[in-house]
């Protein structure tokens, strides 16, 4: 395996004949109706239609057994890890200062406007420091600008202070 790749851990699911005992199971399915009969039932019931019978739920009382392909079942687990994988889009940051000029502060306007345009959210961290701690109405007002020059693309959804910094997350509208 390639390394830094990460693969797909399968959950271990006993199928087939690492079943066995004399106990009740509630077999689920596609066209199969879900109901509680004993596992030697259960597991002829599955060789009836050529699957597998994999146990789901082992802790449930009584535990839950499936009757479905193994193989696709695990692929289409691996399909849906991996789609949610996809989905998580990572989060970008601004740095602003109390002091930033009004060009600088268009720039990174503009690129934060790319980023939520592109699907990720944007986090603005304004960070203060010394006599600006002091003056901490006065020098969030290049936060609030840039919040307002993001209003016609983004929406805040949260906004707080921690320290000496004031933090806004903002993501696209609609």
């Amino acid at each position: 395996m390639a390394k830094g790749k990460k693969s797909f851990n399968a959950p271990k699911f006993r199928i087939n004949d690492e079943l066995n005992g004399d106990y009740d199971v509630r077999i689920v399915g596609e066209e199969i109706e879900s109901k509680v009969v004993p596992l030697t039932e259960a597991k002829q019931i599955a060789e009836k239609m050529e699957l597998d019978l994999i146990e789901i739920n082992p802790t449930a009382k009584p535990p839950i057994v499936r009757i479905a392909s193994y193989e696709k079942m695990l692929y289409e687990m691996k399909k849906a890890a991996k789609k949610n994988k996809q989905q998580a889009k990572p989060l970008k940051e601004i740095q602003l200062t109390a002091n930033i000029a009004e060009h600088d502060l268009q720039t990174k306007a503009n690129n934060a406007k790319k980023f939520i345009e592109s699907g990720h959210k944007v986090r603005a961290t304004l960070t203060m420091k010394g006599r600006e701690l002091l003056r901490r109405e006065e020098s969030k007002k290049s936060i609030l600008e840039f919040i307002v020059m993001m209003e016609e693309v983004a929406t805040p959804e949260s906004l707080r202070d921690e320290g000496n910094k004031t933090i806004v997350t903002l993501k696209k509208k609609g």
